[in-house]
């Protein structure tokens, strides 16, 4: 008898301990996009610029380094910080500028100063792109700051010391690139392309700016490896009747040769340096431009 009862009870641990759930924490489970998302408060227009940069972070609100490594690419920092630094980051806030397209504003900090990046992924989380918009230097005059209103028109505004300021709106695009719509500023003119990667290093020997006439360019800057080259370019053809606008991480087949395939569109640009100047062809990249011009042509190095 005392035999059965103890089975009985046994049996009833034992069912106890299979009905309860067993709580996993954000650190044992594999993120989502939702969690990532989540940290960032929603808003209808967001503004930020050196002076956001300047106040006092809560050390709780700051991202872990997985969140780091899966939704935001490696080259975030590149050329904003020094190798040696450790920069932390923290979320700012998000905006929804279609049904398609989704705007995450992300802050870093370290000793010599402060930065903002805006991000852009597509409805499914896909990362696309991602600019510098507002940036503090400790002790440097140059101040970058950016808004972004109900209509989703994004504003840029760099200020060097009292005297110049620079106001530089844009449109999103579905693929995260930006459009120029116009210029405000009291500078000596200048040609109205944005360079996302212009401020990016080029310690590199293909490294640079390769033009062919004004509105047309091969921006090469360094990778986050030696096999590897950052790049943007921009063309126009028939005064303007047919663009075509692109950048990603390319990688290096040979010393004087380099490509770019992109996973997605199927896309391929291959780049043939010699000398001053680098040539550049493609295949099926029409996602990226207009249907009556093409990725291609030879373009010459720029002196610094």
């Amino acid at each position: 008898m005392r035999s059965i009862l103890f089975l009985f009870l046994a049996i009833g641990v034992l069912a106890g301990c299979k009905s309860r759930k067993k709580t996993i924490s954000e650190d044992d489970r594999e993120l989502t996009f939702a969690d990532y998302s989540n940290k960032f408060p929603a808003a209808e227009a967001l503004r930020w610029n050196a002076d956001s940069l300047k106040r006092k972070r809560t050390d709780s609100l700051a991202f872990k380094s997985r969140y780091l490594k899966q939704f935001l690419p490696d080259t975030l920092t590149k050329g904003v910080f020094g190798a040696a630094e450790k920069p932390r980051f923290w979320p700012v806030g998000q905006l929804t500028l279609t049904e398609d397209l989704r705007l995450f504003v992300v802050e870093g900090a370290a000793k010599s100063g402060a930065a903002a990046w805006m991000c852009f992924y597509d409805k499914n989380g896909t990362f696309l792109k991602r600019y510098l918009a507002a940036q503090y230097v400790a002790g440097g005059n140059k101040k970058t700051g950016f808004s972004v209103d109900k209509k989703g028109n994004i504003r840029i505004t760099t200020e060097t010391g009292a005297a110049i300021a620079r106001e530089d709106v844009f449109a999103a695009n579905p693929d995260g690139s930006l459009a120029l719509i116009l210029t405000n500023s009291n500078e000596p003119a200048v040609t109205g392309l944005f360079n996302p990667i212009d401020t990016l290093p080029r310690k590199h020997k293909l490294s640079g700016n390769y033009t062919a006439g004004e509105g047309n360019i091969v921006s090469i800057r360094d990778g986050e490896t030696a096999k590897e080259f950052l790049f943007f370019i921009h063309f126009t053809r028939d005064k303007g009747a047919c663009t075509g606008e692109i950048d990603g991480t390319g990688r290096f087949t040979t010393a004087t040769t380099g490509q770019w395939r992109d996973k997605q569109s199927g896309c391929i640009v291959d780049f043939k340096f010699s000398g001053s100047k680098v040539t550049i062809n493609e295949t099926g990249c029409g996602a990226y431009r207009g249907i009556k011009c093409a990725f291609e042509g030879t373009f010459t190095k720029k002196r610094k």
